[in-house]
């Protein structure tokens, strides 16, 4: 686990509580978490508590995006508890392609929401599998200088 989130399956859903500001690095290994907390509890419903974190960079928001579209055809159901307007703004940028819900300091009422969402099923673990081995795999791949990846450096 990180010292940046907390993730951990309850009951019909995960809960991922973001506990500073992300980074790139901190929503890749969030979402590793996620996803294997999903196939322990069966689960195709997360609870995102924003409630502690701290706004993060553009660039940041947008990446939370792509992790969100190689999960599209998992149809998570999402709800998303924040403490204020502004992280509720970065929330709907970072989220925006996605089904979900924001809560405004409500984790009752963001519980209720995903108390009806479907089960993960057998058909899903392809989609999972292949997109936690992606992660894994971009997680393990150094970095060389400049911030790019050994892989890229040919192609850059």
């Amino acid at each position: 686990m990180s010292q940046g989130f907390l993730c951990e399956a309850a009951g019909s859903f995960v809960l991922v509580r973001l506990l500073e500001a992300p980074t790139q690095r901190l929503l890749e290994e969030c979402q590793i978490s996620m996803l294997e907390e999903m196939r322990k509890a069966t689960a195709k419903a997360v609870l995102y508590d924003l409630t502690e974190m701290q706004p993060a960079p553009m660039s940041v928001l947008l990446f939370q995006r792509v992790l969100n579209d190689h999960l599209a055809a998992l149809r998570i159901k999402r709800a998303i508890v924040v403490p204020n307007a502004q992280i509720a703004h970065l929330a709907r940028i970072a989220f925006g392609g996605s089904e979900y819900r924001v809560f405004y300091d409500d984790l009752e009422s963001a519980k209720d929401y995903l108390r009806d969402a479907f089960p993960f099923t057998s058909a899903d673990w392809s989609v999972r599998v292949i997109e936690e081995r992606r992660l894994r795999e971009r997680r393990h791949v150094r970095r060389a200088d400049g911030g790019r990846r050994e892989n890229d450096r040919a192609a850059g």
